[in-house]
């Protein structure tokens, strides 16, 4: 699924995942990282999750199979048809009202964030690309990634945070974090002051953008790499390190169950990589089998 197939559409599910982000972030249980603020990948979208405000219980989820925003606050439950023409004003606005409805009053800040058009969300009226089809398209490469990275580092045996759609790049991360204080060298940055301050490697997937054409994965580490990599045999064929980026680099094409396993191969020998890198140590426990009789995805 090329980026230049759905570049609109992708523009304004982007701002909708924004939107629900500003509200995790005013109204979730903050964590290290911003792994609080990270949206919930679920079979039929994404989710803010429970959030709380005002006393009460509530969450947001764009549900892509049934083209709507649902809301739910305590016992009542909304709904917003998700539909081609429809703009991120009206969305906002409609969200707000029903929010305010059920008396829970959240201001949050309405501007965009990494993302390249700032039009606060109570303005932007050019964003209203919605397509039934490519919704389920894309949350079908959103599933083929959180598995793949769960895949990956759901058994590992150390800290970490697990797989979620970060709103602000609009990619599905997860990663593995070392207890080793190492913060970000600028503390006027906001969003990365918090983002970097323990090393880290970093594992995601993003759908393209002017430099990819479609879906790619990539490994990334903090601090960021100062030197090049090379990739030897035992990495995927084609995967590769960027000097631009500093990652870890494949781009990808099909999403079936074997090609799930090579990209749990190309974290695994980045990973390899990066944590010799890092000079992290103690690291040979993290891959021992758990304990556990095996489920079905196992």
């Amino acid at each position: 699924m090329l980026l230049n197939e759905w570049k609109q559409e992708k523009e304004t599910m982007h701002l909708l995942s924004q939107i629900l982000g500003k509200y995790k972030l005013a109204a979730a249980y903050q964590q290290p990282q911003w792994a609080h603020v990270s949206l919930d990948i679920t079979v039929q979208g994404f989710t803010t999750g429970m959030l709380h405000a005002d006393n009460k219980d509530f969450y947001i989820t764009v549900n892509l199979l049934d083209d709507e925003i649902e809301l739910r606050i305590d016992n009542n439950k909304e709904i917003i048809a998700l539909k081609d023409g429809l703009t991120i004003q009206y969305y906002y606005q409609e969200i707000q009202h029903i929010l305010a409805n059920n008396k829970v009053f959240i201001d949050i800040n309405t501007t965009p964030q990494e993302f390249p058009d700032t039009t606060p969300f109570e303005e932007d009226l050019h964003h209203h690309h919605y397509d039934s089809q490519i919704s389920n398209d894309v949350l079908k490469l959103m599933k083929f990634a959180y598995h793949a990275e769960s895949q990956f580092i759901a058994p590992l045996r150390t800290r970490k945070f697990t797989p979620g759609l970060f709103w602000g790049t609009f990619d599905v991360s997860c990663a593995m974090i070392q207890d080793i204080h190492q913060p970000f060298e600028n503390d006027d940055m906001v969003i990365e002051r918090a983002a970097f301050d323990e090393e880290m490697i970093e594992f995601g997937f993003w759908f393209g953008d002017d430099n990819f054409k479609g879906p790619t994965f990539f490994v990334l580490p903090y601090p960021f790499a100062d030197r090049k990599f090379e990739c030897h045999d035992d990495f995927p064929q084609d995967s590769y390190f960027s000097e631009t980026l500093g990652e870890f680099i494949i781009e990808v094409t099909e999403y079936s169950e074997e090609n799930k396993d090579e990209i749990e191969k190309f974290f695994y020998e980045s990973y390899n990589i990066l944590k010799d890198y890092l000079e992290w140590q103690g690291c040979s426990h993290f891959h021992l089998p758990l304990k556990m009789t095996d489920n079905h995805l196992s």
